[in-house]
């Protein structure tokens, strides 16, 4: 009678085996680049379906160093957290919370060039500025041998008592992230902090030419800063925020900034671009399904955005040339 009680017991332990191991056989058979998913072409599509991209909200990824590891952002509970997927010997892992960080609240991230860095907005309470930064200020950590560092943030020159967020490192140390910090042109506008002599410059708003009196947050800037990708509000988009694309000119100014077009925005959201360090493919948030999900496509999309680009600005720039040259023959005939 003793064994007869016990066996529902043991087959209950069983059947939990055996759960866990098909989930766990399910993520065996993600081998190879990207988590073992099929490459996109020029359309979207969501990136693995059922194990990144779920009926749960998921916002920011990215790649590490050899992009060995990934991690990607998801709500629990209406609050952000990060996970983080491993491979080894070419198998990846199951999702786990990101060490370290689990225990704080983590915003929007972006990982550096190097692959080992990690930026991310957090409302760690910072000491100096008395408050927890409305609920974003920019922190630093990084993956080493022996595991994650300690967050630190990135310095009173840049974290302020209000909103600063979706920060992005450039390969020479360049800052750019968004803020609500007061003096702007909209609700939150884009800004830059050089990176001179191991220390964070002023901040330096972008400018008019990228910040309306909207919203301009969540850019992504080229390790080299030849192009960045951003998102806003500003009138003639095709749903609630766009991604734009703006590029590096030769006098070093941004050009005018390149609406994505319908193949990335929809009448939904769209934004937290990040483009895989390997340059090969572009990463993006949507709610066209509803919850916010990740996206990638091939980002020869970039590409073909300066073609259009640069196509526009010839238009633009012939009659200019026409009027001066008009100008001159007046001059010396005259």
């Amino acid at each position: 009678m003793k064994h007869k009680c016990m066996l529902p017991i043991w087959i209950g332990i069983i059947l939990m085996c055996l759960v866990g191991c098909s989930e766990q056989d399910e993520f065996l058979a993600l081998k190879g680049p990207y988590l073992g998913q099929k490459p996109p072409g020029m359309t979207p599509e969501l990136f693995a379906p059922g194990i990144i991209t779920t009926d749960i909200s998921e916002g920011c990824s990215g790649w590490g160093n050899d992009m060995e590891y990934f991690i990607f952002q998801r709500w629990i509970d209406r609050k952000p957290r990060l996970y983080i997927m491993n491979q080894n010997n070419g198998v990846w892992g199951i999702p786990e919370p990101l060490p370290l960080l689990d225990k704080y609240q983590a915003g929007d991230f972006t990982i550096v060039s190097d692959g080992k860095t990690l930026v991310f907005a957090s409302n760690i309470f910072i000491d100096e500025i008395g408050t927890e930064g409305e609920g974003g200020n920019i922190w630093i950590v990084e993956k080493t041998d022996t595991g994650w560092t300690e967050p630190k943030h990135i310095g009173l020159e840049i974290n302020t008592k209000y909103h600063d967020s979706y920060p992005c490192l450039t390969a020479n140390g360049n800052l750019y992230f968004f803020s609500r910090r007061p003096g702007g042109y909209g609700d939150s506008d884009l800004y830059k902090s050089e990176f001179i002599e191991g220390k964070y410059q002023a901040p330096v708003n972008l400018g008019p030419k990228l910040n309306t009196s909207y919203h301009e947050w969540d850019t992504y800037t080229a390790p080299d800063e030849s192009y960045m990708i951003y998102c806003s509000m500003m009138p003639g988009g095709l749903g609630d925020d766009d991604l734009y694309v703006t590029f590096k000119t030769a006098d070093g100014s941004w050009s005018e900034p390149v609406h994505m077009g319908n193949e990335i925005n929809t009448d939904k959201s769209e934004n937290r671009p990040y483009v895989s360090p390997d340059g090969k493919y572009f990463f993006y948030t949507s709610t066209i399904r509803g919850n916010r999900d990740i996206y990638w496509v091939d980002a020869k999309i970039i590409e073909d955005l300066k073609q259009k680009e640069l196509k526009l600005r010839r238009k633009t720039m012939k009659p200019k040339a026409i009027y001066v040259g008009i100008l001159l023959f007046i001059i010396f005939v005259f």
